[in-house]
């Protein structure tokens, strides 16, 4: 046995290596030294560390076998190990079937990443890759693709999805390790990316830059085309090295590129304004829209501020000439998005002048006030105050005033606004008054205020009763900015303020405003109050002590602490007639801020760890504070302190912490929960094997249930704490000791031990305890199922699955094993044929007493598609044979369901038996039903309609010219069968059968939509064939709504196949929308006409139709995915509508009318409505104003009149 008597950790580290060196230089034979006795870790760390010197590479390998986590870290350590002479041993096949199976979860892990950081061999690295690969450790994948060759890494480049994504989440570090100098693999790693996505790449690669900056710049121009909303730039050094050495062959050769990637700064200090000039005209937005939004003038802004002179022209200039015919400054988003600060001050005059005579009233109607601001104080003075005589709101009148203050730019011109305001506003409502004045502190310094602005401004205070000593002002700031004027320019106090900071002063609200003021105003703020407050205070020292004094003291002492903190002062500031006070009612003030004592540090793991390496006996010494620790704080970590006095101090220091572990269990007072669970890891940590396993039998529960009115309080936390810690024990202990507390009530509070035993316990010993608890009570066995599927390989997870599945018929368990193997599945790959064999014998024995979530599991959409067809066939042939019971017809409901939503992939075949079957017994269903008046349940009732919807999918679902035939003759059948009692029969039985065929057409209509639009053509075929069987067999006047719903659902049909190739598109810009809309305008033009013309359009149907339009609408803008807002794409169509001049169509247009839309923002909008209104027709204009009256925008407003 080897004992180390160091006084320090690094001491008895160094004593255990001298003595390692000791026996390699005296050649000591290891295999006599490798059969003693090993008493502690020391002993067992000596023989790990001796055969690293001796290179005896079967040691190592016996010790990575072992399992245990302290001495697989130390054997991991031996850098020879990993060297090409040992690489027969260190290969992913050996390790794999020699050592991996004897690991844990979290020493699989460490082996492979130890590996990670060693093998450089490009041949092993990619062998590692694919093992860890193929195991789901991606991460210590990537470490090994770095070692790898360039053409493997290109291949996995090409090739590996995911594997891409991981190495640009790594950061660039470790993407310089993995290009390391290469511009192929740097081109290849870019190409990744999708064009408009690759600037965030190029910024990790920047390094390639200092290895050849014109390669970087090639390969940047070469791979990168920017999105408009590029937000990724390139680092400051590189983009001053670019502006510096390629300004001239390649910023200024592609602006448009590199204006947008530079660093900024670069740019504007090794930019001219001429260059500024060639950089704006090629960062313009390809199209107006773009333009705005960008907000291009801010965006550029830092390009625009090198153009000094004319500004506001040049921009205007290239604007127009790259938008010919757009506004510029008359459009509202140049006022909006605040284009105007480009202008010079004369600018802004002349432009707000224009805007107002123009009366064009972009900003809103009654709002061109608003432009006032830009002009100057004088003009906007007096014409404002016109406009305020005439205008009746209070509201606007309120806004009026704030531009005006907006407006004024001295204090000259302030202190004649607010005179005027004092004169004509001082009746207004109060908070318009304060919203006023808060104005004016938004752009001014009050506490600069001259003469005659403070003269003003105070009288405006005297009519919001700052100064009064019987009404309540709400707004106090106001008080304390009258308090701190009067102090800094030496004017006496009116008695108001006074009265208000002796009784409710606020000092934040101080603070905040003398922060305005200069060091030395400030400081004559504080000392007045101070002064103020001390002087009430003094006022007691010689009046006999005595509650009323107290209570009447506290407020200024209050207040002095408050200043004093708010001020950044100290207790040590406090004057002592204050502390004196103080004392005499502690308790009222301890808690303040200003007084209260910073907090203990604690003892924390660190500090333990720097004590054990200075003076392990430093360690008991602090027993005391461990100890309040562990009692104040909510958790107290020093678990690695533990690990350390276990293998270093086992003899000594770990028995003094063993035994406080041990006092603290053991200990009369109540034992808090914290308190049990410290100790009891402390005691894991510490304890060798024998002190555990009857440390576990004292406190082992006699009981499954815990009796809580009965039980000991300390002894169940105790064995609560037992339960969570006991899988910290290194090594693990005894299964039987255990099992001792997996039981029963216990169980919840070994959950930590199952998840911690999965990650940490050697393999071998994880499945021992897994098929332990395996053979217990089902609220056991759950947790086991569970981490079997964790641990166990795929051939004794199929027989356990299998065994267990045959074995049980509690409902719970059935569901914990299908969902676990159902996860199982979809996670890996490589188990999913012999596990999904297994999935289909268990799912093929399910019963109708299952949980409901194994049939939706059974049919989940995660299944890859051949599974999923599997499993939808598996699912309907179990529910099909369940008796009709309403859980049952629920179930089936749910496959039918899912079959209509899978229809492309299900078989026929399994579709047509299931249609024949219905259509052979649903007409007999209602036909019985009618004649014993018996009805139906509404889950039977479900379950029919969602057969009927599964036909419909079936019949729509039209592969080929062929197909369409089949399915044409099915259609003939089921219409023929819906409609074979029109002219004869009951009338109910008549009513029911008419309903049931329109909800069959209807969902065949809903249905078409899921179809690709290559598939469109004979869809149309065969929904013409429904339609005329409709006309032939039921009058016009059953079907008349239905006839629209198709003929429009054919129509819809043609504009997506003529403009199909717009399908899938990221964005479809406004004019390529407009075209789609307009398309769709013109065939219902065509549709509406021939229904004239037949004489078949009848407006008292223009609510329905109106309904069934929009309807169609949206399918058209979900399909081509258009962002716009759906009011301005029906603008756009009702403009397309009154194009063609039918007068007929006017009133479905004025129905059609968005009413929610904003004229001044949707041109279409406003023409439609203008073109409405110019029509010569009663009805229509009335309807016209009908219909705008119900919105924010008026008939007369929109057309400008």
């Amino acid at each position: 046995m080897i004992v180390l008597t160091g006084s320090n950790l690094g001491e008895r580290q160094r004593e255990l290596n001298e003595k390692v060196k000791e026996a390699a230089d005296k050649y000591v034979d290891f295999d006599q030294i490798k059969d003693t006795t090993e008493e502690s870790d020391v002993d067992k760390l000596f023989k790990i560390d001796l055969a690293s010197k001796y290179g005896n590479i079967e040691y190592i390998i016996e010790v990575l076998k072992s399992g245990d986590s302290l001495y697989i870290s130390r054997a991991l350590k031996c850098s020879w190990l990993y060297g090409e002479d040992f690489a027969k041993f260190i290969n992913a096949d050996y390790l794999h079937k020699n050592v991996v199976p004897f690991l844990s979860s979290k020493m699989k892990k460490k082996l492979l990443t130890a590996i990670s950081m060693h093998v450089r061999n490009e041949t092993r690295a990619e062998n590692f890759y694919k093992y860890c690969m193929d195991n789901k450790y991606t991460g210590i994948a990537l470490k090994f693709l770095n070692f790898t060759s360039e053409s493997f890494k290109l291949e996995v480049l090409k090739d590996d999805t995911k594997c891409n994504r991981m190495i640009s989440d790594c950061g660039s570090e470790y993407l310089k390790n993995f290009i390391g100098v290469s511009f192929t693999l740097a081109e290849a790693y870019v190409a990744t990316f999708p064009e408009t996505a690759r600037m965030p790449a190029f910024a990790g690669l920047s390094y390639l830059y200092t290895v050849s900056d014109d390669k970087y710049l090639d390969l940047l121009e070469k791979s990168v085309v920017l999105n408009p909303y590029n937000t990724t730039i390139l680092g400051l050094r590189i983009s001053k090295s670019i502006m510096k050495h390629h300004k001239d062959d390649r910023v200024l050769s592609k602006p448009s590129l590199y204006v947008r990637i530079i660093h900024k700064t670069a740019i504007v200090k090794y930019s001219t304004a001429e260059d500024a000039k060639k950089y704006a005209v090629a960062v313009l937005p390809e199209n107006v829209e773009n333009f705005w939004n960008q907000n291009y003038c801010s965006k550029y802004k830092f390009i625009l501020d090198k153009i000094q002179d004319g500004k506001f022209e040049f921009v205007k200039q290239i604007f127009t000439a790259k938008y010919p015919g757009e506004a510029f400054e008359t459009h509202l988003n140049f006022y909006q998005k605040q284009f105007y600060k480009i202008m010079t001050t004369e600018e802004k005059e002349t432009w707000a002048l224009q805007q107002i005579a123009s009366g064009s009233e972009i900003l809103g109607i009654g709002k061109d006030y608003n432009w006032y601001k830009f002009i100057s104080f004088e003009k906007a003075f007096e014409e404002i105050k016109k406009l305020v005589l005439v205008t009746p709101d209070y509201i606007k009148r309120a806004d009026m005033m704030l531009i005006l203050v907006d407006s004024a730019k001295t204090q000259r011109d302030l202190a004649k606004l607010l005179k005027h305001y004092y004169e004509r506003h001082a009746n207004e409502q109060k908070y318009i008054k304060e919203n006023f004045l808060d104005r004016v502190m938004q752009n001014f310094n009050v506490f600069e205020f001259n003469d005659d602005c403070w003269s003003a401004w105070n009288k405006l205070f005297y009519n919001l009763d700052v100064y009064s000593l019987t009404v309540y002002s709400s707004k106090s700031e106001y008080k304390i900015i009258a308090l701190i004027y009067h102090i800094i320019n030496h004017i006496d106090i009116p008695e108001a303020i006074t009265t208000h900071i002796n009784s409710e002063m606020q000092f934040y609200a101080l603070k905040l405003n003398t922060d305005k003021l200069k060091k030395e105003e400030v400081e004559m703020v504080f000392q007045y109050l101070f002064e103020f407050y001390m002087t009430e205070i003094r006022k007691f020292e010689n009046v006999p002590y005595s509650d009323d004094v107290k209570y009447r003291l506290r407020r200024y002492i209050h207040f002095i602490l408050d200043l004093l903190d708010q001020y950044d002062r100290t207790k040590l500031d406090c004057p002592e007639v204050v502390n004196q006070f103080m004392k005499k009612d502690w308790d009222e003030f301890s808690c303040h801020r200003l007084l209260r004592e910073p907090k203990k540090c604690q003892v924390t793991r660190v500090d333990l760890l720097r004590l054990l390496k200075k003076d392990a006996s430093l360690l008991v010494k602090h027993l005391p504070e461990v100890q309040d620790n562990i009692d104040n704080s909510f958790k107290y970590d020093i678990s690695t302190v533990l690990k350390k006095l276990k293998i270093y101090f086992s003899n000594d220091i770990a028995k003094d912490y063993l035994k406080f572990f041990n006092d603290i269990l053991a200990a009369e007072d109540r034992l808090w929960l914290k308190e049990a669970h410290a100790a009891v890891h402390g005691i894991f940590q510490l304890g060798d094997e024998n002190l555990k396993v009857d440390f576990m039998k004292k406190y082992a529960p006699t009981e499954a249930v815990i009796n809580h009115s009965e039980i000991d309080e300390k002894l169940l936390r105790i064995q609560q704490a037992i339960c969570s810690h006991a899988c910290y024990s290194r090594p693990p202990v005894p299964l039987q000791s255990v099992l001792m507390y997996i039981k029963g009530d216990y169980v919840h509070f070994c959950l930590p031990m199952f998840h911690s035993y999965l990650a940490n316990l050697p393999l071998p010993l994880c499945i021992e305890f897994v098929e332990a608890i395996l053979n217990t009570p089902v609220s056991i066995q759950k947790h086991g199922i569970r981490l079997a599927f964790e641990c166990f390989s795929e051939e004794n997870l199929n027989t356990l699955v299998l065994r267990a599945w045959k074995k049980t018929k509690n409902v719970s368990l059935r569901l914990i094993i299908f969902k676990a193997l159902h996860a199982k599945i979809l996670k890996e790959s490589n188990t999913q044929s012999i596990l999904f064999d297994t999935l289909k014998t268990i799912a093929l024995t399910l019963g109708q007493d299952d949980d409901d979530e194994i049939f939706r599991l059974l049919i989940s959409r995660q299944w890859p598609e051949p599974m999923k067809l599997e499993c939808i066939d598996i699912a309907w042939k179990v529910v099909s044979q369940f008796p009709p019971k309403q859980a049952n017809l629920a179930r089936m409901r749910l496959v039918i369901n899912c079959m209509s939503n899978n229809i492309n992939i299900i078989r026929s075949d399994s579709i047509c038996g299931i249609i024949d079957t219905f259509m052979s017994t649903v007409f007999k269903q209602e036909e019985e039903e009618e004649g014993n008046g018996k009805k139906q349940s509404a889950e039977a009732i479900a379950l029919i309609d969602a057969k009927w919807e599964l036909t419909a999918a079936y019949i729509i679902n039209i592969k080929d010219i062929n197909d369409l035939s089949k399915k044409i003759e099915v259609a003939k059948h089921i219409l023929n069968k819906c409609l074979r009692s029109q002219e004869s029969g009951a009338r109910q039985n008549r009513q029911d059968l008419l309903k049931t065929c329109m909800t069959f057409v209807n969902n065949m209509e809903f249905r078409c939509y899921d179809q690709e639009i290559s598939r469109y053509e004979n869809v149309n075929t065969m929904m013409q064939f429904v339609l005329k069987t409709l006309y032939d067999s039921l009058p016009l006047e059953e079907i008349y709504i239905e006839i629209w719903e198709l003929r429009l659902g054919m129509l819809v049909r043609n504009v997506l196949m003529a403009h199909k190739k717009l399908v899938g598109q990221e964005q479809i810009n406004k004019d390529a929308i407009k075209v789609i809309v307009m398309s769709f305008a013109k065939e219902l033009s065509n549709l509406i006409k021939e229904l004239i013309d037949t004489g078949l359009y009848f407006n008292s149907f223009l609510s329905d139709i109106q309904s069934k339009i929009l309807n169609k609408m949206k399918t058209v803008k979900v399909k081509f995915d258009i962002k716009i807002k759906f009011c301005n794409m029906i603008s756009t169509l009702c403009l397309g509508l009154m194009t063609f001049g039918i007068p007929e169509m006017y009133l479905l247009v004025v129905n059609l009318l968005p009413d929610s839309c904003n004229p001044e923002l949707d041109e279409d909008y406003r023409s439609v409505v203008t073109k409405l209104y110019n029509v010569e027709n009663k009805e229509i204009r009335c309807n016209l104003y009908r219909k705008l009256n119900k919105s924010d925008y008026k008939v007369l407003d929109i057309i400008g009149q």
